[in-house]
């Protein structure tokens, strides 16, 4: 029961928590659009978009009241004016702030919150990241794919990195936040796993809009891992792409099976596919780490369970450490939508963030051993990560496993000589 109790959360979450909701910012659109690059382009290994999406600054204006707490976001101030509030006893709310480069943020702030310094520290993939980067251990060499929500293809982060861009039944006609926040996560440049992997990145919407709404089809999501496998035939020997990142999850929805037949074809063409429901095709669950604004992102004691699920570890209603790897999630800045080199903080993540940064890492992996397969990834993940005590409220948890990347990288390598 334990490990269908988990699943339920983490699609739900992966979704509610995890991004923010896929459809933030979607709008209502009914006309799907789908627009593939020339073989040409993807044999000849030209960099492509079929089209570049629009952006522009989100002018909110000031508030003459702070918003309540949104379930998914916190205290949602981005692009904001807030200077005209006295916030220095508030320090309780801003725990679960999200912010960007364009909140206004006034004099009188609580002790130690530092906007500036936040998203700073909030950059840092974590976990000892950076020091693989310092050592030439950054994904180069290396191509993964994303399926997500329309991207601004000009932030500074990853601008450089995507390959191609096309659409897949996709009904937003403008650049996403969703879409750059994954993308920075997994390539960015100062925020990212693996900042010099390429990206070919498919827009897609994963439903249709009707007069009720949104009506889920997840085949589109399945016909999305197709269309990469598809591209794959085309790519250069040496540029396949050997992972996909989804942030999205699936178990019964219209097309859940397509999704898991799909994993199955990737699976047999060599090709790792990360969502936020691994559990069916790969035998672990994918988790988020939890962690405090400031607090260092390459300390392993700075992290315990994620925010959106720590009540249920608490409670005693998660799966145990036996299938569970985690990465971190909250706390983390990411590229915003909207401008090429603004900024989003987000003190509260999901599992939308984890997905991209496993993919990342994967990327560091395939650097390091070409012949890398998800099963060994995986298998090597859990026997070099760690399983950590947690206090809380006089009860002593088991939390893990933690991925450790280096001593990961450190045993790939070993291996592989």
């Amino acid at each position: 029961m334990k490990k269908k109790f988990i699943l339920l959360i983490v699609t739900v979450f992966a979704v509610a928590a995890g991004g923010f909701l896929f459809l933030f910012l979607s709008g209502a659109f009914l006309m799907p659009v789908t627009g593939q690059i020339p073989k040409e382009a993807y044999r000849e290994g030209q960099r492509t978009f079929y089209r570049r999406e629009e952006y522009g600054a989100w002018e909110r204006g000031a508030l003459s009241e702070l918003p309540a707490q949104d379930i998914n976001m916190g205290l949602d101030i981005r692009s904001y004016d807030i200077s005209g509030f006295d916030l220095a006893d508030q320090g309780d709310l801003l725990t679960a702030v999200t912010f960007d480069s364009a909140t206004v943020f006034p004099d009188d702030l609580p002790d130690g919150f530092d906007p500036g310094e936040i998203m700073e520290n909030g950059k840092n993939p974590g976990l000892g990241i950076r020091t693989l980067h310092e050592k030439g251990i950054t994904g180069e060499g290396v191509n993964i794919a994303i399926v997500d929500q329309a991207l601004n293809p000009d932030h500074v982060e990853y601008a450089d990195q995507v390959m191609g861009y096309e659409l897949l039944h996709c009904c937003d006609t403008a650049a996403q936040m969703h879409g750059s926040a994954v993308t920075s996560i997994a390539v960015g440049k100062n925020c990212g796993v693996a900042p010099d992997a390429k990206v070919y990145y498919i827009a897609s919407t994963f439903g249709r809009y009707g007069a009720g709404g949104m009506k889920m089809n997840l085949n589109y999501m399945a016909d999305s891992i197709d269309r990469i496998l598809e591209i794959n035939t085309l790519l250069p020997k040496e540029d396949k792409i050997r992972v996909i990142s989804i942030s999205r999850g699936f178990s019964v929805e219209k097309g859940a099976d397509e999704v898991r037949a799909a994993i199955e074809r990737a699976k047999d063409a060599g090709v790792f596919v990360i969502t936020t429901s691994t559990e069916d095709n790969y035998g672990f669950s994918l988790m988020g780490l939890g962690k405090e604004l400031m607090t260092d992102p390459d300390d392993i004691s700075s992290y315990g369970p994620g925010h959106f699920w720590s009540e249920y570890f608490y409670e005693g209603e998660m799966a145990d450490a036996s299938y569970m790897l985690l990465v971190p999630m909250d706390g983390r800045t990411y590229a915003s939508w909207n401008s090429t080199d603004g900024y989003e903080f987000a003190a509260s993540g999901g599992l939308s963030w984890s997905v991209p940064w496993m993919a990342g890492l994967y990327a560091l992996c395939l650097q390091v051993d070409e012949d890398l397969t998800p099963e060994l990834f995986i298998q090597k993940a859990f026997e070099t990560g760690t399983v950590k005590p947690v206090e809380y409220q006089g009860g002593t948890y088991e939390l893990g496993t933690i991925i450790d990347p280096a001593a990961l990288i450190e045993e790939l390598g070993q291996q592989k000589n």
